[in-house]
């Protein structure tokens, strides 16, 4: 859908409405025309024509809005970042991740409240970080929140991943899109 930038797909066991936002459709700070940064490219295993693939930053900041009226009503939605790490990766460890209401919960609230997120997974459980899992198409996500659709009114809800504060170098995660799926 949206000319390749959205998958839209039904919950086999509920009907409701799913959909994978490209990667090419978030907002990746430093993403948009700066390939010594992130790079833009093919990749074999994604439903999309473009995953985005980050060379080096120091600042990862990763998000995405959609309506609430694109999504089924009085529903419980969990958000995925879905992601591959490239054999040469580092940097991470840790991260923080939240879905929120935009005009219910204002970024820094929801920043306080953040979960802790680990994208590699080593050691992450001793940490009390989550964890990735891998997914039956060969791809790995890890959760970035949920959010009930109440009435499925015109609201926005934004996912997002970010490291901000440790600015330190991060390399090698390959996004596919952040996923908007049922529970």
């Amino acid at each position: 859908m949206d000319g390749g930038r959205l998958s839209f797909s039904l919950d086999k066991k509920t009907g409701k409405k799913c959909f994978m936002i490209s990667a090419r459709e978030l907002a990746i700070v430093w993403g948009v025309d700066t390939p010594w940064y992130w790079e833009w490219i093919a990749h074999p295993d994604s439903r999309f024509s473009e995953v985005a693939h980050l060379h080096t930053v120091f600042w990862l900041d990763i998000r995405c809005n959609i309506g609430t009226q694109m999504l089924s009503k009085r529903t419980k939605y969990v958000v995925y970042l879905v992601f591959k790490l490239a054999e040469e990766h580092w940097g991470l460890e840790i991260a923080n991740a939240f879905v929120r209401f935009v005009n219910r919960v204002s970024n820094e609230e929801a920043e306080e409240q953040a979960s802790r997120v680990s994208l590699v997974g080593e050691n992450a459980r001793r940490r009390n970080l989550k964890c990735p899992q891998r997914r039956v198409d060969g791809w790995m996500e890890i959760e970035l929140g949920n959010f009930i659709n109440d009435t499925g009114d015109d609201e926005d809800v934004e996912a997002r991943l970010m490291e901000i504060t440790q600015l330190h170098g991060k390399r090698g995660l390959i996004v596919q899109g952040i996923e908007f799926r049922t529970e």
